[in-house]
C-alpha cells in the first residue's frame, strides 16, 4: 500500500505543476553585457510522455551597456522531472542595432509556482552570453 502511494505521488508531481503546456509567454530580467528586459513566447510542437519539443521567439532590450536590442529564435527540448522542467536548445540571435546574427545554445529550467505561473532561469551562450530569470505564464 505504501509503495502504491509513493508511485501515485510521484506520478502526480511529474504531471502536475511542471506539466506539458502547449503555449507560454515569459517576461523577466536579462543580464550579461548589460542589464535589461526579456520577453518571449514559446509553443509546443511535439511531445511524448515527459519530453517535448518547443519553438520559441525572444526579445531582449538592454538598458545599460550600449542599449542593445536583440531578437532570437530557438528550438528547445524539455523534460518533465518532478517539479522542474530543464530544457536545452540551439537558436539564432540577431542584434537589431547592427551587427551579424549569431548562433546560441540555451540551457535553463522552469519551476512551478502557484496558479498558472512558473519561474524560469536560463543562460544563452554564443557570441554573447545572456542570463535571464523571470515569470512564465503557461497555457
Amino acid at each position: 500500500m505504501r509503495r502504491r502511494r509513493t508511485v501515485v505521488a510521484l506520478t502526480a508531481l511529474s504531471a502536475g505543476v511542471a506539466g506539458a503546456e502547449s503555449f507560454g509567454v515569459q517576461a523577466g530580467l536579462a543580464g550579461g553585457g548589460g542589464f535589461g528586459l526579456h520577453l518571449g513566447a514559446y509553443a509546443r510542437v511535439a511531445g511524448f510522455g515527459p519530453v517535448q519539443a518547443e519553438l520559441r521567439g525572444t526579445f531582449d532590450r538592454s538598458f545599460t551597456g550600449g542599449g542593445e536590442t536583440r531578437v532570437g529564435a530557438d528550438a528547445l527540448v524539455s523534460a518533465n522531472l518532478l517539479l522542474l522542467r530543464p530544457y536545452a536548445g540551439v537558436g539564432l540571435a540577431l542584434p537589431l542595432n547592427g551587427g551579424g546574427a549569431g548562433f546560441q545554445t540555451t540551457l535553463g529550467a522552469r519551476f512551478g509556482l502557484p496558479g498558472p505561473f512558473s519561474g524560469f532561469a536560463e543562460g544563452s551562450f554564443g557570441g554573447r552570453n545572456v542570463y535571464r530569470a523571470g515569470l512564465l505564464l503557461r497555457f
